[in-house]
C-alpha cells in the first residue's frame, strides 16, 4: 500500500512545548525514535488521527486528534520496547464518503497485517468507515456511549444514527453491545428494537455497580467505539451531550484499559471531543489519559483462552436445574479471568463464552446468568 496517498505524517515538532523536561522517558520520544527504526512490518499497534466532523450533530471534533497529541505524547511510554507508530492524520477526502473509503482501506491493510489500530476522531460516524474493512467478516462492536445510536427509518449518517449503517435485519450475524446507556434518554421501542438487531444494553448504573462486570465483553469483542459523551459534563466539558450524569474519568480508563487487554480486539476508536468548547484543556487531556490506558492494556495482553488449552486453569463443574447439561467453568490462574463452557452434544464444538466470577456465583446459586440465556438463545 503506497501510504502517503491516504496519510499525512505527524510533524514531531508541533507537539515539543506540550512536554515535560524528561523526554526521553515520554510516549512522544519513543514514537519518534520507532517512526526512524521501527519498521511497519515489526509494529504491534498504530496511532490514526482523522479530523472530520462534516457528519457530526455539532461540529469542531475535527480538531481533536492533533489536540489528543499534545497531551499523549506527554505521557509515559509504558516501555522502551513498545513497538508503536503514529502513522499521522488520514488525507480528508472531497466528501465525507471519501473519508469514510480511506479510513477502510487503511484499516483493512493494517488488519491485514495483524497491527492494532487506535483511530483519534473526529466524529462518530467514523466507525462506518472502520466497519467497512470487515466486509463480509461478521465482527462483535462494543460502544460506550450514553445513548442508542440508532435511529429507524433516518438514511442520512451522521454521529448520532451511525449504527443504521452497520445493523439491520437483513444482516443477523454482526452483534454490539452499548455499554453506559442512560435509560431517561430511550425510549422502550427503542431497547426493543436494538435487541432484534442483536445489539445487548447495559445502564449506567448497573455499569457502574461493578465496572469489573464490562471485562468479559471487551473480550469477545473485535471493535471499540468510545463516545467522549459517556463522560459526565462536569469532568469532561469539551462536548456536546452535555449531561450531568454519566461515567467518572476513572470508570472510562479501568473500563479502556480493559479492552487494550482483549486479544481479538482490531481497532478502537475515540471520537466527539470539541476542543473549541474545552476552554481548560480538561478534555483533551482526560481523552490522552484514556487512549493511553488503552495502549497499557494492549502492552500487557496476555493471550489465552482454555478453548485451546485447558492447562494453567481450574474448571468448576456447576449442575442447574433447569438446563440438561453440566455447565463448566474455567479461571485462569495467571489472570483470574473467567470462561463458561457449554456442551452441546451432537452439535459440534463446545462453545466458551467471556465470563465473571459473578455469574460463576450465581449458578452456583442455580440460577441462570444472563450471558448463558443470552448464548443459548443465539
Amino acid at each position: 500500500m503506497e501510504w502517503d496517498f491516504y496519510l499525512n505524517p505527524v510533524d514531531f515538532s508541533k507537539f515539543e512545548s506540550f512536554l515535560g523536561s524528561q523526554k526521553k522517558y515520554l510516549l512522544s520520544d519513543l514514537l519518534e525514535k520507532n517512526e526512524e527504526k521501527l519498521p511497519l512490518c515489526k509494529t504491534e499497534i498504530v496511532l490514526i488521527g482523522v479530523e472530520e466532523d462534516r457528519n457530526a450533530i455539532k461540529k469542531g471534533s475535527a480538531e481533536s486528534p492533533d489536540d489528543i497529541r499534545k497531551y499523549l505524547y506527554g505521557l509515559n511510554r509504558i516501555s522502551s520496547g513498545f513497538k508503536i507508530r503514529d502513522l499521522g492524520n488520514i488525507k480528508i477526502g472531497k466528501g465525507v464518503n471519501d473519508t469514510y473509503i480511506a479510513l477502510k482501506e487503511v484499516f483493512r491493510e493494517l488488519k491485514k497485517r495483524k497491527i492494532t489500530t487506535v483511530i483519534m476522531g473526529g466524529s462518530q460516524d467514523l466507525t462506518k468507515g472502520i466497519s467497512m474493512a470487515f466486509e463480509k467478516e461478521i465482527f462483535r462492536l462494543v460502544a460506550i456511549d450514553p445513548i442508542l445510536d440508532l435511529r429507524p427509518g433516518e438514511k442520512t449518517i451522521n454521529s448520532d444514527n451511525y449504527l443504521n449503517s452497520i445493523f439491520n435485519k437483513k444482516d443477523k450475524g454482526n452483534s454490539a453491545v452499548v455499554l453506559g446507556y442512560q435509560n431517561y434518554f430511550i425510549d422502550r421501542k427503542e431497547l426493543e428494537y436494538s435487541s432484534s438487531l442483536n445489539i445487548q444494553m447495559r445502564r449506567l448504573g448497573k455499569l457502574r455497580d461493578d465496572i469489573l462486570e464490562s471485562e468479559p465483553f471487551f473480550r469477545e469483542a473485535d471493535m471499540v467505539g468510545f463516545d467522549l459523551n459517556s463522560i459526565r459534563q462536569a469532568e469532561a466539558p469539551g462536548q456536546y451531550f452535555q449531561s450531568p450524569n454519566g461515567l467518572y474519568p476513572e470508570e472510562a480508563c479501568q473500563m479502556i484499559h480493559y479492552a487494550g487487554m482483549g486479544s481479538d480486539i482490531k481497532v478502537a476508536g475515540f471520537f466527539n471531543l470539541i476542543p473549541k468548547l474545552d476552554s481548560s484543556k480538561l478534555s483533551s487531556k482526560l481523552m490522552a489519559h484514556i487512549v493511553w490506558h488503552f495502549l497499557e492494556g494492549f502492552y500487557m495482553r496476555i493471550p489465552e483462552d482454555p478453548a485451546v488449552r485447558t492447562n494453567g486453569f481450574t474448571e468448576y463443574d456447576v449442575s442447574l436445574n433447569d438446563i440438561d447439561f453440566v455447565l463448566c467453568f474455567y479461571k485462569s490462574n495467571k489472570t483470574g479471568r473467567w470462561w463458561m463452557k457449554i456442551v452441546t452434544p451432537g452439535k459440534g464444538d463446545d462453545i466458551f463464552i467471556p465470563c465473571s466470577q459473578k455469574d460463576y456465583e450465581q449458578s452456583c446459586r442455580n440460577e441462570i446468568p444472563d450471558r448463558l440465556l443470552r448464548a443459548l438463545r443465539c
